[in-house]
Order: C-alpha cells, then structure tokens, then sequence
C-alpha cells in the first residue's frame, strides 16, 4: 500500500514549493496543532501527583541524550534516502536524541531472509514484508517488555487498540506499525487515506476530443479506451505501472496483496473473488484489442514516468497522484495534454457499486529491534521519542521554523524560498518516519493544496476513497505465523498471483484467460486455497471477539 510514499511525496513538495502560499480564508477549518497524530496525548495518571503527557519533562528519552549509534536495515528498494546526517532531519533528530544511525537500505527483497536467516541482523530492522517472522522473542525485543523496563510512562502514553493491533499470538507486541490512526484522528477530515493507493487518470483533452463522455462504469471506460484507439490508433491507450495495485482491481472490489471479507463475513485470499477472473477478462481484451502494451509490465517507475511524460498515452495508472504528477511532467517536457483521475467517484461494473474498501486500518510498516542490541534501554528511548507528537511532526514535516512554521488554523506554512528545489535527500522531510502516523503523512499534502490547487486533484480522489474505506482492526490478525503451514501456504499462493497474473492477461482469446485462470485456481486448490481461507476466518472472528471486549 505505502511502497511509493515516500518518493511521491517529496516529488509533490518539490513541485510545489515555491508558489505563493493563499490567504487563511481558503484553508480549512480551524483545529489547534496540539491535536497530533499521535495515539495519545494523555495517559492514565502514574505514581506522580501530574499525569504524564507526551509534554512531561520527565520523558524517558529526555534523561540521556550522549551520542549513541546504532545500525539500521530498511527493507524497501525504493526508498529515496539510505545516508544519515545529511539531510536537515536526521541532523536535528541526532542533536535532539543523541542517536545517529547507520543506514543500509535493501537492493533485494531475499536480503532481509537471508540475515535472518544467519542471525546477521542490524541493530533495527524496518519493514512490512512477512513481519510476523519477527514475532520471536530470541530474536528480536518485545517492546513491551523494554517500555516496562526502561520507558514505563511510554506505554501509558499509548491508546490500548493499537497495543491490541499489534500484539502477537505470545502475547507481546513487537512493534507498532507506523501510519495508523485511531477512531478520533480519522474523523479528522484533514487525515485522509495514503497517498500511495492506487489511482486512475486519463487526457482530459482527448476527452473532450472525443465528445467528453461520461466514465461512471467500467463498461464507460471500455468504450472510451476503444474510441480512443480507433481514433489516436499510434497513442498508448493504457500505461499501467507494476509497483501499485491495480486501481481497476479496486473498482472490481479486491486488491493484489490483501485478503478481502466477503459478504458472508469470510476472510478469504484474493484469488478466491469472483471478480478476479474479471479483471483479468479486462485486461485481456485491453491487450487483445491492442490498447495495453505488453511491455508495460516490466517497466520500472522511472521508465514508466518518462513514458507517460512523452504527451503519447491516454490513461495510467499508479499512485492517487498520478494525474498531478503526470501534468508535471508533461509541463516540464513542454507537451501538451492534461490528466485528470477517473476514480474520485464511484465506477460501477455489472450495474453494481463493486468497491470493497474494508481494511485492517492498523498500520503499514513495522519497526523491529534486534534482541542482541548494544544498548536496548536508548534503543526504546528512541522508539519513544520518534512516536511522540515531537518526534512524527520532525520527521514527517520538518524543522519548525525552518521547513515550516504551524498556522492557526492548524495547517503548515512551508517556507517556501528555503525549500525550493531541495530533494528529499538535503531536507530528510518524509524520510525517517520510522514511527510516523497517518495524519502526520497526510497534513502537509492537505496543506499544499491550498498552495497549488493545480497539482492537487490527488485530494478529491483521497476523500472519495475515505468514505469508502471500513476500518476492521480483526483483519490484521488473519496471517500467519511464519513458522505455520498456512503461512507457507499464504507465500505460495502470493507467488502463484504475481507469477500467473500477467501471463493469463497475455492469452489470445477469452476461452484461453478462462482456462488459465482455472488452471490457476486448480492449482491453489492443491496448494491449500481453502485450508488458508478457513484459517483466516477463524482467526478473524477470534479477533472480534477480543476488539469487541475492549469497546465494553
């Protein structure tokens, strides 16, 4: 969900830096900046006569603050920094921390595997990838256990659903996932889903070229595809790009990573939807018809920005951003033309709103810390500072004062003349978000649409997926183990997906998809398709119990 992020958001600062900021009277309603994205700002009172707030003096990662450096492994190969103390951030997080770390960032996906594996591990690991691998107090520290040790008032400090959210089947919890929001922070209607979920845009000139049509169904869109090939025959009609799930999978009501509840209440893995042959019945005849390249799929995100940016393709997809970044673009290349998003309203198939936006809601990437650690007690510490209101606003927007400075209204001021043409890799803004929450990701994309309402049509495709969205917490529990068949299980039929999708999509006719596409589920059949589905379900209801009881 979160794999371009980062560097969608420090594109989108980038390009919009250095217009003049609106009056207040264009910006949103007023909400006081001590409203963080944090859990909590307040916790149950400790043996003190003040309740401890993420204000107190007495804050664990306050009392040592020597330089202390420790290593660090991200797993993800698109990360847009992997060098400390360079940038503004992580230069103002080691002077206020004492902590500078060592960075290696991942250029293969099997790295992590293979450290693992030898018991080669860094010091702190992030990622998202098979975290319950991590779920093994030999290996890797349970926070609550330093929280109880080295940083009591931290779990205090802490809302009891996330806790729950991320306890493992031991009982501990090793991690707490970055990006999540409580029930309170996503009423906020400034705290919106991640930019990095999928979107749709298509040429609003060739549109209205072609006599504007109305987009309101997938069999809409099929029209205006063909329309525009019979019309444009050399223009690409359709460049997807292979790093984001697909947003017609979206309008189709599954995704290509996460198990969906269906409507009988079953959590079941994503092949097993109906609507997955539809997809590919979809795409099969985009290609067929000659509207989808081939090639596409093997295109990385450079290729598939320099593409577009040509001024030679109708439609594309890839981040909630893709239309603002692709104007960029096109901007930059002195072409002519203009995206719009196709999917910041319903697109129903079949005469039936298909979208199934449930989700776990509970987080995205896990931060883990290596049980053979030099110094565990600053490494908590550190934790603690990074989850803290301080530690998300540094990290996700900046130096107050010199990145930004927080209107009354609640909303952020860039300085505008500091940040002009910096990269993300000389400010660090969005890059060591390592305990970073959904609202602090969000706040500066709402704040920078009053500044560039051009390159902000990504919000109105945000706000329509919010109200979309069913927060069920229960859901993050349903993987397994990874020491469990079904977690075995699970990795096969992952691989079965990504290996067969594309190759079903390249058949010559629609008997040739229906016949690969049971080949394809014969063979998760054998895998274990329904032992995983029942397995997931139990678990599901087991955990809605448990959420149910916190609510009394």
């Amino acid at each position: 969900m979160r794999k371009v992020m980062v560097a969608v958001i420090a594109l989108f600062l980038v390009t919009v830096t250095g217009l003049t900021a609106c009056s207040d009277s264009d910006k949103k309603a007023e909400i006081q900046p001590s409203q963080s994205a944090s859990p909590a700002s307040e916790a149950p009172e400790s043996n003190s006569a003040a309740p401890v707030t993420w204000d107190s003096p007495n804050l664990s990662w306050k009392q040592d603050t020597s330089p202390v450096k420790y290593s660090m492994y991200i797993d993800f190969d698109w990360y847009s920094v992997d060098t400390w103390g360079k940038d503004d951030v992580s230069k103002e997080i080691t002077k206020r921390t004492g902590v500078s770390l060592d960075v290696t960032k991942a250029s293969d996906l099997n790295q992590l595997q293979v450290l693992l594996a030898t018991g080669n591990l860094p010091d702190f690991i992030f990622t998202s990838n098979q975290v319950q691998r991590f779920w093994d107090p030999k290996k890797i520290w349970p926070w609550n256990e330093l929280m109880d040790k080295y940083a009591p008032e931290f779990r205090q400090l802490l809302d009891p659903i996330e806790i729950a959210n991320n306890t493992a089947p031991d009982g501990n919890f090793y991690t707490l996932k970055t990006h999540y929001s409580n029930d309170d922070q996503w009423a906020d209607p400034r705290n919106l889903p991640s930019v990095g979920d999928p979107g749709l845009a298509v040429r609003q000139d060739i549109l209205e070229a072609i006599g504007n049509p109305q987009i309101n169904s997938l069999e809409d869109l099929l029209e205006v595809l063909r329309t525009v090939h019979k019309k444009y025959p050399d223009m690409i009609v359709y460049l997807p790009s292979k790093d984001i799930s697909n947003p017609i999978m979206d309008i189709l009501g599954f995704n290509n990573s996460n198990p969906y509840l269906d409507e009988q209440g079953n959590v079941k893995v994503n092949i097993s939807n109906p609507n997955f042959l539809e997809y590919l019945k979809f795409m099969n005849t985009l290609y067929r018809e000659g509207m989808l390249d081939p090639e596409s799929f093997t295109y990385d995100t450079d290729q598939f920005y320099q593409i577009a940016g040509e001024g030679n393709v109708f439609m594309a997809s890839y981040s909630t951003m893709v239309a603002d970044l692709l104007n960029t673009r096109l901007k930059d290349n002195k072409k002519d033309g203009w995206f719009v998003p196709i999917n910041d309203h319903s697109i129903t198939y079949n005469g039936k709103d298909q979208m199934n936006l449930t989700e776990a809601g509970t987080g995205w990437a896990s931060l883990f810390i290596n049980k053979n650690i030099k110094d565990p007690e600053r490494a908590i510490r550190f934790v603690e500072f990074l989850k803290s209101p301080e530690g998300d606003a540094l990290t996700q927007w900046g130096i107050e004062g010199l990145h930004y400075t927080m209107g009354d209204d609640g909303l952020l001021d860039f300085n505008n003349d500091y940040l002009k043409d910096k990269p993300v890799t000389e400010t660090g803004i969005g890059a060591w978000y390592f305990q970073g929450s959904s609202f602090g990701e969000t706040l500066p994309m709402v704040s920078r649409a009053a500044d560039a309402p051009d390159q902000s049509q990504f919000l109105n495709v945000l706000k329509f997926r919010k109200t979309k969205i069913v927060r069920d917490p229960a859901l993050s529990f349903v993987k397994p183990p990874s020491d469990t068949d079904e977690f075995n299980i699970s990795t096969r039929l992952q691989d079965l997906f990504n290996n067969e999708s594309v190759k079903i999509i390249l058949s010559k006719s629609e008997d040739e998809v229906v016949s690969k596409y049971n080949e394809l589920m014969n063979n998760a059949n054998k895998i274990g398709l329904e032992r995983l589905n029942t397995y997931m379900t139990e678990k599901y209801k087991e955990a809605k119990v448990k959420y149910e009881s916190l609510k009394k």
